[in-house]
This record gives structure tokens, sequence and C-alpha cells, in this order.
């Protein structure tokens, strides 16, 4: 089994994260400048999650990007060495043969996309089957752009959101984990 190394997927989540935060702020802003409310909230989302985000006023933001910057590299660095404890533990007798992992964009963007419109598509028949108290659909007005209730065309929104989200991610996490191991294996072939 290879060992992964924390660096690569760090960056990755920092280009994920960043950049999805960044656009998520960034959307809010230009719907206010048009006047225009009730269809974007994401910046929900980092408010239930980042404890320096109050809002949409700078300081909250600034403080917001360094706690996701801070978080993405937290994350690769806690939960990479405890993978790698578990797999070293299981693969104490195997022959150790380093080469680079690639992740290809096709197979991660089907994967993702596969998974996540599996699961929102239960989700959607489970809040039909169910009556509004428990319904999810407060969750996929923040969670997906453009989703007003639970009707048909909210699913295709919702069903085409998850597509833009799956590619989004699909690239970013390929391209920038591709290229940091590809980086880290050079580098160790020359060591």
């Amino acid at each position: 089994m290879k060992k992964i190394e924390p660096y690569p997927i760090a960056i990755s989540l920092f280009f994920v994260f960043t950049i999805f935060y960044a656009v998520c702020v960034g959307i809010k802003f230009i719907l206010l400048q048009f006047g225009i409310e009730g269809i974007w909230y994401m910046h929900k989302i980092w408010e239930a999650i980042l404890p320096g985000f109050r809002g949409l006023n700078s300081l909250s933001i600034i403080i917001g990007l360094l706690e996701v910057s801070v978080g993405s590299y937290a994350i690769a660095y806690i939960v990479i060495p405890i993978y790698n404890y578990f797999v070293s533990k299981r693969a104490k007798d195997e022959v150790v043969e380093v080469k680079p992992i690639i992740v290809r964009f096709r197979t991660l963007f089907l994967t993702l996309m596969t998974y996540i419109l599996s699961l929102f598509t239960l989700c959607f028949i489970y809040d039909l089957l169910v009556g509004s108290e428990l319904s999810m659909a407060f969750l996929w007005k923040i969670f997906l752009p453009g989703f007003k209730d639970l009707s048909f065309a909210s699913y295709l929104i919702g069903f085409s959101d998850i597509i833009i989200y799956s590619g989004y991610i699909s690239f970013i996490f390929s391209v920038t984990l591709n290229y940091f191991e590809k980086s880290q294996t050079n580098d160790e072939a020359y060591a």
C-alpha cells in the first residue's frame, strides 16, 4: 500500500474550499447589488460551520476565508496521517512501491455525480412522502441555488446544480491532486 502524503490532499482541499467560499460569497453580493433576495442561501452554510463568519461584512468574510484555508490544511494533516497509520498496520508485510496516484477527472466526476444524484433523488422522494415538518427541502434551498419547493422544476434545477458541483469538485480536485502528486513523485526520484 502506498503511503499518501498530506500536502497534495491539503492543497487540493484548499483550492476546492477557498474557491467555493469565494464564489458563494461573491454571488450573494452580486445578487444583493441587483436587489435579488430569496434565491441564494449559501452564506448560511458558512455561518453554520465557520465560527468567525457572522454575515456579509468585510471582517467576517476575511475571517471566514482564513478559517476555510486553515481548515482545509488541518483536515488533510489530521485525516491523512490517521489513514496512513491504519493502512500501514494492514500492509506491514507488503512491499511498498512508490508510484503516483492518478485521479482521472471523468471517473471522479461520474462517481461523485452518480452518488450525489442518487442521494438527492432518494431524499427528494422521501420529502414527497413525508410531511413538510420532516422534509429536507430547507436544506435543498440552501445548497442548491434556484431550488424553491418540492416540484419537478425544482428537482431539475437541483439535478443540474449537482452536475455543476460534481464537475467543479472533480476538476479542481483531480487537477491539483495530480499536479502535486506528480511533483511529489519527481522530488522523491531526485532524492
